[in-house]
């Protein structure tokens, strides 16, 4: 770790941003938040003694803080632009009564006790792109964009094709 050490600097929602605002400015973004990492991991690193880094972003999947986050995970595009987000509650949660009363469909787990299940809507709007709609070579051109002005560790993906659409 002395010689190799790493920060680690994700950044989600990417799909989203660019479809929201458009390539020019996720590249001014993602320009500025390398150089920014770069002055804080220089300033940091002098202030403690210790090497700077050798590695400071990637793009990884992001589950969890992607949906605390309400977007689109890492660098993927979504599997469908309206769907049900399900959440298991403590169904002695004081939260139940109010999503109740708010109107969410709230039923008891099947598969644990004492707990239930809240069903969320959730819309990305018309206009996003699902995975089935975004060709290989599209999606991959967002991972190089990605890997040009940003990421210097690595970029996690998953790339979708379609036989009948999508050649190499």
């Amino acid at each position: 770790m002395e010689e190799n050490r790493r920060i680690g600097l994700s950044i989600t929602g990417i799909a989203q941003f660019l479809t929201q605002r458009g390539e020019a400015e996720l590249v001014d973004w993602m320009k500025y938040g390398y150089e920014l990492s770069e002055k804080y991991d220089n300033i940091y690193s002098e202030w403690l003694g210790i090497p700077r880094s050798i590695r400071r972003t990637s793009i990884k999947p992001s589950g969890t803080v992607s949906l605390l986050a309400g977007v689109t995970p890492g660098i993927h595009f979504p599997t469908a632009n309206t769907y049900i987000r399900r959440v298991n509650v403590s169904e002695t949660s004081p939260l139940v009564d109010r999503l109740i009363r708010s109107g969410y469909p709230v039923e008891q787990s099947k598969y644990s006790t004492n707990t239930v299940v809240v069903s969320f809507p959730v819309s990305l709007g018309e206009t996003m792109p699902t995975q089935r709609e975004v060709p290989l070579m599209e999606q991959l051109r967002l991972a190089a964009l990605a890997s040009e002005h940003y990421v210097d560790n690595s970029v996690s993906i998953t790339a979708m094709f379609n036989r009948e659409r999508d050649t190499i």
